[in-house]
């Protein structure tokens, strides 16, 4: 009998916490703060390509003016 409880009791207290969960998460995405994570990534991302490209322009650049010396 006392396994029957103890079973019962952690299966109402597992739901619980699920709900709990989920009532957190309709709070967020009503708050509009859910993707915000996700945009902030796609900033970075679009940043660090520009960076990149402005690198390989300039390593670019400057491998092609010391190509004709070698010669």
């Amino acid at each position: 009998m006392r396994l029957l409880a103890a079973t019962l009791h952690i299966l109402g207290v597992t739901l619980a916490d699920r709900l709990d969960r989920l009532e957190r998460l309709d709070t967020v995405s009503a708050d509009g703060e859910r993707g915000a994570s996700t945009i902030e990534i796609v900033f970075w991302a679009v940043g660090l390509l520009a960076l990149a490209a402005i690198v390989y322009a300039f390593l670019t650049g400057w491998v092609n003016s010391k190509l004709g010396g070698i010669t």
